[in-house]
């Protein structure tokens, strides 16, 4: 009987000690339970960029660039693998002459930053490349890269720029679209595929399928050094008949025709955009097209094409069901989901998720004419899908965010990934930004701190002032269809402009600038570390 006690009482002793140290172990780990955002470390305050263009990039080599395009000369700001400032006045090269330069597009060729940027000389469009040493931050080239005549800015519709930079993002290969002889009856597009270290891959010109059709550009993808692919709609030349039909433009290596594909969207309805995306991981491009139902609603058609064999399969229509109940569960019988399309992200296993955003655009007549007064950017969708195409899981993201001035329409997220917009005072920071990390997805954007009561009683406060917010994320984990709400910062009202950041996926760092509490002129480079 002894014995027996004996045993009783040591396995007993072992049991609490096991549920002590669990219990220690959760209090010294409790960020191992859930995703978390952590900062690694920030910048020294220097002034806030309230006009002109900006980027981040983060270098294979550890460094951090940061450009500023003012209306003169250009802002470069280089940080070390430690996140300290490097000095990079030293040596002769200077940006002092460039003025009014339009940043087109930064990214990393071969060890080096390459930043394209173009400006008017003569009242016409030139596009001019640096080469910028990513160890030291000084100029070691610059090139022109394209010399346009004048272009007719009543027939462009792309960016506020002349020319659309587009980067392959499996490579450094990269392709420049641009306008050709826009004053002229036989006005087209012109199309150059560039290789890591800038020499020409392909170069093509055309204005339509054939003599009678012509164009319209909606979205650009570059393979590697392969080819280019361009999604666009066929429309008559003279145009007297819109056409919905959406077609493919391919461009092979070393070709100077574009080859044509029809594609199985929809035809005969009011078409608001479309963007197509590669996914290496299948060989297959993702092509998603928004058109105006007849009840001035939208409707998201989404197709794929095997690039080995050109064959599409039949177009379906997708809509974020589960984020539409959870709508009307939450804000009431009339708060149906009526979120538009804005971006497509590619996973290493072949699946992908689809972003909405509900975008409330109010209009005034103005002497009979409409004028956008505002848009109020609404709750975020995400669609799980796995790489046959079905439906894993739906998230929705609740939010409300007022950006005075501004009309948004679908795809703006993706466009912003190829056309950098100026930079407006606060309404920068009420863009979310969508962060494909390795274990999570996230959802970052400022909010205000009262919106997670008002939630639940089914209401929001729209955020007017993003000053009076402050910085959170959300873990795109589990089956609840709204996830949980943390902060990315220990300290209140501290927003950061999340729609500038750049995510670094093999370090799980995510580079952005955070306003200052000291100031609130000033800002910060800061770097997150992404569970």
């Amino acid at each position: 009987m002894y014995y027996i006690l004996l045993v009783y009482y040591i396995v007993l002793s072992y049991e609490k000690m096991r549920r002590a140290l669990s219990l220690c172990l959760l209090a010294v780990f409790p960020f191992a339970l859930h995703a978390q955002i952590k900062t690694i470390a920030e910048s020294p305050s220097f002034e806030e960029p309230s006009g002109g263009l900006a980027r981040i990039l983060q270098l294979k080599n550890g460094n951090t660039l940061y450009v500023h395009f003012p209306s003169k000369g250009v802002n470069i700001q280089l940080y070390d693998s430690s996140h300290r400032r490097i000095d990079t006045t030293t040596g002769t090269s200077t940006f002092a002459h460039i003025r009014n330069g339009n940043l087109d597009a930064i990214f990393e060729s071969q060890g080096n930053a390459t930043v394209l940027y173009s400006v008017k000389e003569s009242k016409r469009p030139l596009l001019v490349r640096l080469t910028i040493d990513a160890g030291t931050g000084q100029l070691l080239r610059e090139d022109t890269v394209a010399n346009l005549d004048k272009v007719n800015r009543r027939k462009k519709k792309l960016s506020s720029s002349d020319f659309l930079v587009i980067k392959d993002p499996y490579s450094e290969n990269y392709a420049v679209w641009m306008y050709a002889n826009m004053e002229e009856a036989d006005a087209g597009y012109e199309i150059v595929h560039y290789a890591a270290d800038h020499h020409e891959i392909s170069r093509a010109r055309f204005t339509g399928p054939d003599n009678e059709t012509r164009f319209q550009y909606w979205d650009m993808v570059v393979i590697g050094d392969k080819k280019l692919c361009i999604l666009g709609m066929a429309q008559n030349a003279a145009n007297e008949v819109a056409s919905s039909e959406m077609k493919l433009a391919t461009l092979e290596k070393g070709h100077i025709f574009f080859r044509f594909s029809s594609l199985s969207f929809p035809t005969g309805v009011s078409v608001q955009g479309g963007f197509v995306k590669y996914n290496p991981y299948t060989d297959q491009l993702i092509l998603l097209e928004a058109h105006l139902k007849e009840d001035k609603k939208m409707a998201t058609w989404l197709t794929t094409v095997q690039l080995s064999t050109m064959e599409a399969v039949a177009a379906k229509e997708i809509f974020p069901d589960k984020a539409n109940q959870k709508s009307l569960e939450v804000f009431g019988p009339k708060a149906s989901y009526e979120g538009v399309p804005q971006n497509v992200f590619i996973k290493k296993d072949g699946g992908y998720s689809i972003v909405f955003e509900e975008l409330d655009n109010f209009v005034r007549l103005v002497n009979s004419v409409p004028v956008v007064i505002s848009t109020i950017l609404s709750n975020v969708a995400v669609i799980d899908m796995d790489a046959e195409g079905k439906e894993i899981n739906t998230w929705m993201v609740p939010k409300r965010q007022l950006n005075p001035g501004l009309i948004m329409k679908a795809f703006y997220q993706k466009n912003r990934e190829n056309a950098t917009d100026k930079i407006d005072l606060s309404d920068q920071y009420k863009f979310f930004s969508y962060v494909p990390g390795v274990k999570h997805d996230y959802i970052l954007m400022n909010d205000l701190e009262e919106n997670k009561e008002k939630l639940e009683k089914g209401k929001l406060t729209v955020m007017r002032d993003a000053r009076e917010g402050n910085g959170f994320y959300y873990a795109l984990e589990g089956k609840e269809v709204i996830p949980r709400r943390n902060a990315v910062f220990q300290q209140q009202k501290n927003i950061a402009l999340f729609s500038m950041a750049d995510y670094d996926i093999d370090r799980n760092t995510l580079v952005t600038l955070k306003r200052s509490q000291e100031n609130r002129r000033d800002v910060k480079l800061v770097w997150l570390n992404v569970h």
